[in-house]
């Protein structure tokens, strides 16, 4: 188990890493194209998406994380269309809209059943406190690290979009591979 802690907090790092290069940028470009009204959307359907497929999660566990490694495909495949899209169309209100209903539908599925993963991996209140630490500091240092080449290097938007991309990919090509090895080992 101590090979898939280190592997997520690989994810971690380099996922948080072209996150924090990109995502900032991304963002506050979207916010510029997008009516004010679309942000308050926004966080509605992210809340009311929490609230219920974290409800759901809690009721049905066991049963949801057996589809995780779907959730995982699904992402890769809803990512891969919305990055080629807004890359070929620069349509940052579609690109807006649909990463919203992405990330309140299946991300937050995937939220869910990383929390899981995580628990199922770090089996101990030790371990999981040591995991949750040790992923604070490597998300702070990825961030520290893709916030500094950020700076230092002027991005067009559309690599920062590429390089967006390439950190979900990463994410969840990881994850795959967590997931894989824990249904091996029936751990879960």
């Amino acid at each position: 188990m101590k090979k898939l802690s280190n592997l997520m907090l690989s994810a971690n790092f380099l996922s948080t890493l072209f996150y924090s290069m990109s995502y900032p940028y991304i963002y506050a470009e979207t916010l510029k194209a997008v009516p004010k009204g679309y942000i308050s959307f926004e966080q509605i359907l992210q809340c009311v998406g929490t609230v219920i497929l974290c409800a759901v999660w809690n009721r049905y566990s066991d049963r949801l994380f057996r589809y995780y490694g779907l959730f995982l495909w699904l992402e890769i495949a809803a990512d891969t269309i919305l990055f080629a899209d807004v890359i070929i169309r620069n349509n940052l209100k579609f690109y807006f809209l649909l990463n919203v209903v992405i990330y309140a539908v299946i991300t937050k599925n995937l939220i869910c059943g990383g929390t899981k993963m995580r628990a199922v991996v770090h089996d101990s209140q030790t371990l999981r406190e040591r995991y949750d630490n040790n992923s604070n500091i490597v998300n702070s240092a990825a961030s520290l690290l893709g916030a500094g080449i950020s700076v230092l290097f002027q991005i067009s938007i559309t690599s920062l979009f590429v390089l967006a991309f390439a950190g979900n990919i990463i994410d969840n090509v990881f994850y795959l591979y967590i997931y894989s090895q824990l249904k091996r080992s029936d751990k879960n």
